[in-house]
């Protein structure tokens, strides 16, 4: 995985973090990343921010543009960014340098369709997992998986994330949750690609359902 803290530390940013910051990011924090993740995966043009084909923003024209915004309820500045960005517990978050400029994105999860993201081509291991919920479950096992909304299927190296990600923000009225085992060793050997995104997610285009089996449901 590509840490940022290099990245956070040359910025120098958490050493300017108020008490006032602080109790913002307590009361708000989790919130506020959410609705950032939603611009930077889904929706840059609610803010207007510049976004290239990698889904790369300029952070200090990220910060300017979501207080224009949303500074009315939540309130952006770069030392509050990188707490944010230090502390995801998913690691969302990637940074880089371009020359002297601060940049940020998602490091995936996106349906913006004109990105071309640069995902690493690895070779997956034997198995791994996808969470989803028992209303999902009859048309994934006839049609397989897909990413919906998303560019890419996304999936999980072991069941504790799957779990995660299947009880995530789930209605109840969609079912329990439901972790799939995929046979992803013979998915690569019979030609499917499959991405690493710099936070360690597997991605892929499609997972057909002979690949699928139910691990568990309501766990």
């Amino acid at each position: 995985m590509l840490d940022n803290t290099k990245i956070i530390e040359e910025t120098g940013a958490l050493y300017n973090l108020t008490d006032e910051d602080r109790k913002m990011l307590k009361r708000q924090g989790t919130r506020m990343s959410s609705r950032m993740c939603g611009v930077l995966r889904h929706d840059p043009e609610a803010i207007g921010v510049a976004m290239d084909k990698q889904a790369w923003v300029s952070a200090e024209e990220f910060i300017e543009k979501f207080n224009q915004v949303y500074g009315g309820k939540y309130f952006l500045n770069l030392p509050v960014l990188m707490e944010l960005v230090r502390t995801d517990n998913k690691q969302r978050y990637g940074l880089k340098w371009e020359g002297d400029v601060l940049m940020l994105r998602c490091r995936q999860g996106h349906s913006i369709p004109w990105l071309e993201m640069d995902y690493r081509v690895e070779i997956p291991p034997e198995i791994l997992y996808h969470g989803t919920v028992s209303a999902y479950l009859p048309s994934i096992l006839k049609e397989g998986l897909k990413p919906m909304s998303r560019q890419k299927v996304h999936l999980s190296a072991d069941v504790s994330t799957a779990r995660s990600v299947a009880g995530r923000g789930k209605r109840k009225e969609l079912g329990m949750p439901v972790i799939l085992q995929l046979e992803t060793g013979q998915m690569a050997k019979d030609g499917v690609v499959f991405y690493l995104s710099d936070n360690d997610v597997w991605l892929t285009d499609y997972v057909d359902p002979k690949y699928l089996s139910v691990k568990a449901i309501d766990i």
